[in-house]
């Protein structure tokens, strides 16, 4: 009995301890009051903890997950816990040829994108080379672990593929940067390891994405897919010494060509953040290349330092890639600051690189991201790649990747302050996507409030019980300024994908507006929907025409005049109101936002916007329009919602091909020129990405 209680008290004791263990960042509370004289106290503070979160993150690890099945094995090898259990666990899995533990860890997948990461940070971290924590991996673990990433790694590490453009992506972005990251990493380890610094690679020539076939990855017979259709081999043979540099090279070049016209197709996704932003992270902590680790630290200030700007309490806002609805807490990229930051860390997947690098936020990044109310109203425009090169037929080899355009003419905008957001991304007419570059596409208004509540249009999509609910493979075209977004499902746009990926249908589907069940206060007004969240307003139409449902040749009567009429009765609201369905799906939708220091009240609000002109000039055929809108700053808005006309702001059409590559106050580049400032009242940054 005595035992018993000494074992119930040590653990409740360990209890309180860890309940009092709370470390917090001053970005993500609501009621921060912006002190610059106190930042210096918390970037020491987060300095100082560090050691002791990473400690409680290792601690807390979970095998739990799709990738998560080696974070135990991670953590306790930091820890120094069970190292003789741990590596006879690890040794047996590194040579099992058990399907069922293969589909355990992943093993199985030849694309999986966890296990290369957990293999080369182990043997950095634990290996016999090791500087941290060196022989935590036994040698016999170790052997069997390189045994396995050389598998993993030689179809992949072609050295063709290092000679290609830095713009053709393999499957997908982040499937591409997991790939060439480990290509590089791997390869910086064989050349040094006595067993594999003269092996030749298979070098095969025939093109990327070697055994990225679903089938295969995903699929229960794991068919595997062809070899691709190119013949680059040059009958030279490569060790891991010519990769090296080879991709050192291209990771020059990478950090170079993005610098100079912009990042990321996957923009700002709720999940491929955390693929992405960690592996380029990697090449900063890993790679011996001194001139490609000071480009990579520079290009990780670039990222931090435009998510700085473009954030509320961490939660991201803007135009978002492939994104999905969750919460803030489950956001990469928050989850990634709020370490930074001084708060608690994390151990799953991709994530525990960050608890074993070296990289921090610079002070300048730390002002940006904490002076809410400094920071002021602001417009954030950025040029995004992700437009494909409009060429038919594709070089060969090329059957499982996209081309990106280097002179793509998609536009960014987000109206940044202190209370929300508003974003969209605004894409040229005749721009030719990708599978990806429309897949999730997001755009709408983040409130400050808790969680950052978002309203935003969408697809919409019926459920078993005949209800509407969100769907995120609509697309839409879209047109900002400042506070006024206009917006509209596309009617049709261009896609290209690879020769071997199906082309699916994202047109023509039922559209709404997500409004949620956070806000304070929702009104209904004139055909109009008003918002009050926090200190924020926001007014939503969506216009509805005469003839919106068709209308039959010499059998209805014209209206008069060059005007529409407007219904006002143009949507619905789901049973539980957390949206709206449009009664037009090609509906043309306006937003317009504003902060209670310009409208003391919400009904000050409502009875400005309700005075703005707004009208839907008639077209050739009956039931199609051109919306004209004037917003409260006195911005005139032309909005062809008939077919893709570039619209125009105050009679000019809009510009897809913006002299700067970043432009807000805070984050500034001109095109092609790779120079990038960072800027916060009396700091500067200046990177030069060409040198």
């Amino acid at each position: 009995m005595k035992n018993l209680f000494l074992l119930v008290l040590s653990l409740t004791l360990f209890s309180l301890s860890q309940a009092q263990t709370k470390f917090t960042s001053q970005i993500f509370q609501q009621d921060y009051s912006h002190n610059t004289s106190e930042i210096i106290t918390y970037i020491e503070n987060a300095s100082a903890t560090k050691q002791k979160r990473i400690k409680i993150a290792f601690e807390n690890a979970s095998g739990e997950g799709l990738r998560e099945a080696f974070c135990p094995f991670i953590a306790n090898l930091y820890l120094g816990k069970n190292l003789d259990d741990n590596n006879k666990k690890l040794f047996e899995i590194f040579t099992s040829d058990d399907p069922a533990i293969h589909e355990k860890y992943r093993l199985n997948d030849p694309w999986c994108l966890a296990f290369k990461q957990v293999a080369y940070h182990m043997y950095y971290a634990f290996g016999s080379k090791s500087t941290r924590f060196p022989g935590r991996l036994y040698p016999e673990t170790e052997k069997a672990l390189l045994e396995l990433l050389w598998d993993k790694t030689k179809l992949k590490n072609d050295i063709h593929l290092a000679r290609e453009s830095t713009w053709w992506m393999v499957g997908s972005e982040n499937h591409d940067i997991v790939a060439k990251v480990s290509n590089l990493i791997s390869s910086q380890i064989f050349m040094t390891e006595e067993d594999f610094k003269y092996r030749i690679y298979p070098d095969l020539g025939t093109g990327a994405g070697e055994e990225y076939w679903f089938h295969h990855m995903y699929g229960k017979d794991r068919i595997k897919g062809p070899h691709g259709r190119a013949n680059n081999k040059d009958g030279k043979n490569y060790t891991a010494a010519d990769h090296y540099q080879a991709w050192v090279k291209y990771f020059d070049d990478f950090f170079t060509e993005r610098a100079k016209k912009g990042f990321f197709l996957e923009m700002a996704s709720f999940g491929y953040m955390a693929v992405t932003v960690s592996y380029l992270t990697d090449i900063y902590d890993l790679c011996e290349n001194e001139k490609l680790k000071n480009k990579a630290e520079d290009f990780l200030d670039v990222v931090w330092a435009d998510w700085a700007q473009e954030q509320l309490l961490g939660v991201r806002g803007g135009a978002k890639t492939r994104e999905k609805i969750g919460t803030r807490w489950e956001d990469a990229m928050y989850r990634f600051a709020r370490f930074y930051s001084g708060g608690e860390g994390s151990s799953s997947t991709h994530f525990f690189a960050q608890l074993l690098s070296s990289y921090q936020w610079k002070p300048i990044i730390w002002h940006i991201a904490l002076d809410r109310e400094g920071r002021g109203e602001f417009e954030s425009v950025s040029r995004q790649p992700g437009e494909e090169e409009g060429t038919m037929p594709r070089p060969w080899g090329t059957e499982r990747t996209m081309l990106c355009n280097t002179e793509s003419r998609f536009v960014r905008y987000s109206w940044i302050t202190p209370d929300y957001i508003m974003g969209c991304q605004m894409d040229h007419p005749l721009a030719v996507h990708s599978h990806l570059s429309i897949q999730n596409r997001w755009q709408g208004i983040t409130f400050k409030g808790e969680n950052g509540p978002r309203v935003f249009p969408t697809a919409l999509k019926q459920n078993e019980s005949g209800e509407y609910k969100a769907y995120a493979n609509g697309y839409t075209r879209c047109v900002q300024h400042k506070n006024v977004m206009l917006v509209q499902q596309s009617r049709g746009f261009t896609v290209v994908n690879p020769d071997w990926y199906p082309m699916k249908s994202r047109a023509d589907l039922d559209y709404g507006v997500f409004i949620g069940q956070n806000h304070d206060i929702i009104i209904e007004k004139q055909g109009w929907l008003f918002i009050e969240n926090g200190n924020a307003f926001l007014a939503i139409k969506p216009l509805l025409g005469e003839y919106a449902h068709g209308w039959r040749i010499l059998q209805d009567d014209a209206s008069p005049g060059n005007v529409s009429k407007i219904i006002n009765d143009s949507y619905t609201w789901s049973k539980d109101s957390s949206l709206i369905h449009l009664k037009d799906k090609y509906s043309g939708i306006i937003f317009e936002s504003s902060r209670r220091p310009h409208y003391p009240s919400l009904q000050d609000f409502i009875l400005a916007i309700l005075k703005n002109p707004v009208a839907l000039e008639k077209t050739v055929v009956p039931g199609y329009h051109i919306l004209k809108y004037k917003g409260l700053n006195g911005t005139e808005f032309y909005f062809n919602l008939a077919n893709n006309e570039i619209p125009m702001i105050d009679g000019q059409y809009i510009n897809y091909k913006p002299k700067m590559v970043f432009n807000s106050p805070y984050l500034k580049s001109i095109y092609n020129t790779g120079i990038i400032r960072i800027v916060k009242d009396d700091m500067e940054r200046v990177l030069d990405f060409t040198q």
